[in-house]
């Protein structure tokens, strides 16, 4: 598989560090960094690059904007997308951004709320993914759900030849009790994604805490190996991971070596 690292947080990575183990453990990666323009893409992109790294960019907005992109967002914050032309890009197609700490009940009720309403802009997002990706090579992050309410909510995009679809099957967000129902129900969705697209990559994780600063993250390095297993047997062509900087935060070294060994 082609190995993807998404970071959220590109500041509290020793780049210098991630390199050396790159090196060592042999392995080739894209790495997505979260940034807000270009001009800070462009930094990251000179720190980060090397022949084992090709960086790409993760647009993301202010918290008040929305942080994710979707047919909730404003077409001004739509159009902060048109910037990246030309530039590999990860388009994370979520919910608009809440302030709530995370639990099982809130984000069912909060997802309730958003997927049974239409987003305002979701022509236009559609419209301005379609023309950037005339001239940029684009991962489009979606939720596993139907594409019914992803569409209403403008958060779904068809795949094409510039246009991968990345689904997230994070099993580790929800609550403990909830687990078992969650892991055995994107394991369904997966299979049936990719049975009706081969080309259609995953998204595994977390190994650390995101934007909402509550989610769940794996105990052990052998809860992740089990998601890389099912992502191998899938026989996909990527597995995107969240994200290098939980990793070299962790044991750093075991984490890369166990990557290493998945990559094509």
């Amino acid at each position: 598989m082609k190995i993807i690292l998404w970071s959220e947080f590109p500041r509290r990575v020793n780049w210098k560090k991630v390199k050396a183990l790159f090196s060592k453990h042999k392995l080739r990666a894209e790495i997505y960094v979260a940034c807000k323009n270009i001009t800070e893409f462009k930094k990251w992109q000179k720190k980060i690059s090397d022949k084992n790294i090709r960086v790409g960019a993760w647009p993301i907005l202010s918290k008040k904007e929305g942080y994710w992109f979707s047919g909730f967002s404003s077409k001004r914050s739509i159009d902060k997308l048109k910037e990246f032309s030309g530039q590999k890009l990860k388009i994370d197609l979520e919910v608009p951004f809440s302030k709530w700490q995370y639990s099982d009940w809130q984000a069912f009720l909060y997802f309730l709320k958003i997927l049974f309403r239409k987003g305002k802009n979701n022509e236009y997002l559609k419209k301005t993914i379609k023309q950037l990706s005339k001239t940029s090579e684009i991962i489009v992050n979606e939720f596993p759900f139907p594409e019914l309410f992803l569409k209403r909510a403008g958060l779904h995009y068809s795949q094409n030849k510039k246009v991968i679809k990345n689904i997230m099957l994070y099993t580790t967000i929800p609550s403990k009790v909830l687990q078992p129902f969650v892991k055995w129900n994107l394991k369904r969705f997966a299979q049936k994604a990719i049975k009706k697209d081969k080309k259609v990559t995953f998204s595994i994780g977390l190994i650390g805490k995101g934007i909402l600063k509550t989610e769940g993250i794996y105990t052990s390095i052998e809860e992740f190996q089990k998601d890389l297993d099912f992502i191998k047997s899938l026989k996909a062509k990527a597995v995107a991971i969240y994200s290098i900087e939980a990793i070299m935060e962790r044991d750093s070294e075991k984490w890369i070596n166990l990557i290493s060994k998945y990559q094509k």
